[in-house]
């Protein structure tokens, strides 16, 4: 019981969810494809962005490729 239990905990760490609540962040693109680059979401594109509680809107204002 004690192995598993680990194991659980484990696998909560590496959960998308678990870094929600480290305070990152998931952008979104209008069609729901996920933002990894700042390409990805031009200057004027809304934005869906996930919370580890709840979600906001936004709208890209400027952008800083690398």
């Amino acid at each position: 019981r004690a192995r598993l239990d680990e194991l659980d905990a484990h696998l909560r760490q590496l959960s998308p969810l678990a870094v929600l609540d480290r305070g990152y962040a998931i952008l979104e693109t209008g069609g729901g494809r996920i933002v990894r680059s700042a390409t990805d979401a031009p200057v004027g594109a809304d934005v869906g962005v996930r919370l580890a509680r709840g979600s906001l809107k936004a709208r890209v204002t400027a952008s800083t490729p690398d």
